[in-house]
This record gives C-alpha cells, structure tokens and sequence, in this order.
C-alpha cells in the first residue's frame, strides 16, 4: 500500500476513533510552557482563514491508527475539549484521554489541564471556546499515514525538527522493536527506560553511542567506524541497531540452551542480546554496572579538592590523576578508551581485581596514543582499539584479548609492552606536563 500525505483539520483527526498511543511511544511530557505557547499562538492567529499547526504521522496497525509523531500535541489539544465539554463529540480525543498511563503522564496531564484552566480564566470562557473552535475547524495538520508493513519508513519520517517534540534517536527504535516483542508492563518499562534518557551521570544515548556499541564491537576485533567522504566516525547510529535486535529465545538454538534453563540469568555487557523484556533487563544491568566501575575509577584516580593533596591518599602520580580528570578534548577520546576497557576488565574479574599493576597498564596503554599523535581521530580511535593498526604499525586489539583471557594474570601475559614501546607512566605525564 502507499503512504498517504494528506492535510488535515485538526478537528477531523481527533475524530478517528481508532486513534491511539502505542506502547513504545515516550510518556506525555508537554509542560505547562507548552501549553502556553499553543495558546497564543491560536490567539495570535485568530482570524486567519487557515493556519498550519504542525504534523502528524500515523501508522495503520491492526485497524488502529498509531501515532508515531505528534502524540504531545493532540494529548493536549484533548485536555482542552475535556475541560470545554468537547471531547464527547471528538471519538479520538476520548481514546486518546482513556489510555492506560504511567505516572509520569499522568503528572504532566494534570498540570497541563490546570494550565488550561488558568489561561481560560485570564481571557473568558467565551474566548477560550472561540481559538478552540477556530483551532477545530480552521487550524490545518500535515497528516502522514504509513502503511502497515512499513513501520520502519515512520520513524525515519519522524520530525526532528519539530522544537515542541521529542525526536526518536536510534535507541528509541529498539525499544520500540523489543517492546513488540513482549507484552507486558509496557508503560513501566517506557517510563524506567525515559529515566535512562534522562540521567545527568549516564544518559542512555551515551550508554550505547560511547560505550555499549563500542564495547561490543571492539571486543569482537570490530572497529565501528562508519566509512565517509572524508575520513571515518564512530558512532552509534541507526545503521547498527541490529547489533541490539537480538534473538528469541524460544529459537531452537544450542547456544541459548544455558539462557533458557536459567530464569535469572546474570547479564553481562558482550552476552547475547535476547528479544523483549530481557532487552530491557539487559539494559538495566549494564547501565548500572557501567556507572558502577565508573565511579569506581572515579575514586581511584579523582582528586581531592585540596590540589596538592591527592584523595584519599592514593598512591597513583599526581599526573596521572590530573590527565585522568582533565576536561581538555584533547583527552576525551583516550579517557573513554580507559574506562572502557576498565569496565569490561571488572565485570569480567571483579573490580578488586583491578589492582594498581593493571590499572597503571590500561591507562599506558589507552593514552600511548595521544603523546604519539598531534590530533586523535575516530578513526584513530577504532583502529587503535579493535583494527590492530596505529601510525601504519601494528598494535595488540586488547578487547580481544580480553574478552579471551582466562584470569587478570593471562591477561597481563598477553599484552605485548613493545608495541607501545615500554611506555610508563612517568614517561606519560612528562610528555604531558604542560598540557593537561
């Protein structure tokens, strides 16, 4: 079937009874400062025989009509009818307001409605029914409808662009492929994951852009590097989300005997991705495991707020520590190598395990490139890490390595120091000194 590109009057879409929210879409998160916004602009507009208020993009599914982008938009244009003794007449809005929400919704919902409330005390009820009549019957919607079997095309049409939105990044269409997947506590799952997006230490699109995605690639000796004009980037982007699609466990496969006979299984960053709610379990784990070994790092090798102290008596070098802890981007693509490798080592043997040895080890290692280099690119990045190449010379991929290791004293014995020429530690900060 095609796509329909229709325009729409706003009033007209919300009497699609088949109107609805579908479960991987992200919680109502419109605030009040929104709803202000629509207001006057309807004021503002007032008279004019059309005005355009946005899009939409529905998604025939299964005889409903789910909304992919636009859903903050008409959650709260029904709010209004409800609070006008509308929505009666509006099928679709009364679908809309009759969905099953979370709390976080539900929050939003009741703030906006009082915010509707406010505004319609400050200009009259007579002139609130007025911009919403006028909003009804003159205010125009671009409506996208996509066909059943073309789900993906939706959420590539998404608008990014729209500033009163939320635009999908490619995590969001994993949870929305695993959420099919599996059926319940769809909204619990939606609002833990919304979490995720949102916290300020690890948010989610970094969990997967600056470490998951690199992590995983790298310790299968994959750079991760997508090939460009000029030069390379590594980054996660929706041409690798099928590295997190993963299997269905009920699949007769001999290597997910283990994950069927176990009910709860421990989760580990490089195991198999398995469809549905483990995904979202998987998640969960490793979000927290990372920001585990980072703040475990963090107090290794943080600094005290006394600059000629070092915290908690460490023993590392005081340069080691102010390399470790600067925020110069001269740093941060050797900063993030570290704690990458770090963390796979102490989910792999234990963080106790990451002795001082080890630790000093990884750190020569991850920042051998950048007392070698004048500028680090992705491309040196991925290379260095996965592709066994550094300046046309061959270096150890120490994910591998890793991810193969038996014990921490294997893997010790594995790593080949020539190939970053015995570098210690000192050698590092003195070549750095005037730098961090």
């Amino acid at each position: 079937m095609d796509i329909q590109f229709t325009s729409k009057k706003v009033g007209e879409i919300l009497r699609k009874g088949n109107l609805r929210i579908p479960s991987y879409q992200r919680p109502y998160k419109w605030d009040r400062k929104h709803i202000r916004n629509l207001f006057y602009d309807l004021q503002d507009a007032m008279g004019k025989r059309e005005y355009q208020v946005g899009s939409v993009i529905l998604h025939e599914n299964d005889g409903h009509l789910d909304i992919v982008d636009g859903q903050q938009r008409l959650i709260s244009i029904s709010l209004l009818l409800h609070l006008l003794d509308y929505v009666n007449n509006y099928e679709g809005a009364t679908q809309l307001l009759s969905t099953e929400f979370g709390e976080l919704s539900c929050y939003h919902a009741s703030e906006n409605y009082n915010e509707w409330q406010n505004l319609t005390r400050l200009v009259g009820e007579k002139q609130t029914k007025n911009i919403c009549e006028f909003l009804l019957e003159n205010c125009s919607i671009s409506c996208i409808i996509m066909p059943e079997e073309r789900l993906a095309e939706a959420f590539q049409l998404f608008d990014s662009q729209n500033n009163r939105g939320k635009s999908l990044e490619p995590h969001d269409l994993l949870k929305a492929y695993h959420l099919r997947q599996q059926d319940s506590e769809d909204e619990k799952i939606v609002e833990k994951w919304e979490q995720f997006v949102e916290d300020n230490d690890l948010s989610l699109k970094d969990l997967f852009d600056k470490h998951l995605f690199r992590m995983r690639r790298w310790s299968r000796g994959e750079t991760g590097l997508t090939n460009k004009r000029y030069g390379s980037y590594l980054r996660f982007t929706e041409d690798f989300i099928d590295d997190f699609k993963g299997v269905d466990l009920s699949r007769d496969f001999p290597y997910l005997e283990l994950y069927r006979h176990i009910e709860n299984f421990p989760m580990s960053i490089t195991m198999p991705i398995i469809d549905g709610s483990k995904f979202f379990e998987y998640i969960e784990s490793v979000h927290q495991t990372i920001r585990d070994h980072i703040d475990f790092l963090n107090k290794q090798l943080g600094m005290s707020n006394n600059p000629e102290s070092k915290q908690n008596g460490s023993d590392y070098p005081d340069g080691m520590l102010k390399i470790y802890n600067s925020s110069k981007g001269r740093y941060l693509k050797c900063h993030n190598l570290f704690l990458n490798i770090c963390s796979l080592f102490a989910e792999r043997f234990g963080k106790d395990e990451l002795s001082k040895e080890i630790i000093e080890t990884l750190f020569i290692w991850a920042y051998y490139p950048r007392v070698k280099s004048r500028a680090i690119y992705d491309a040196t990045m991925g290379n260095y890490a996965a592709g066994g190449k550094f300046r046309q010379r061959e270096v150890q991929k120490l994910f591998q390595i890793l991810a193969h290791a038996v014990t921490p004293n294997d893997f010790m014995i594995k790593i080949d120091r020539e190939l970053f020429e015995n570098y210690t530690v000192e050698q590092i900060i003195e070549e750095e000194r005037e730098k961090w």
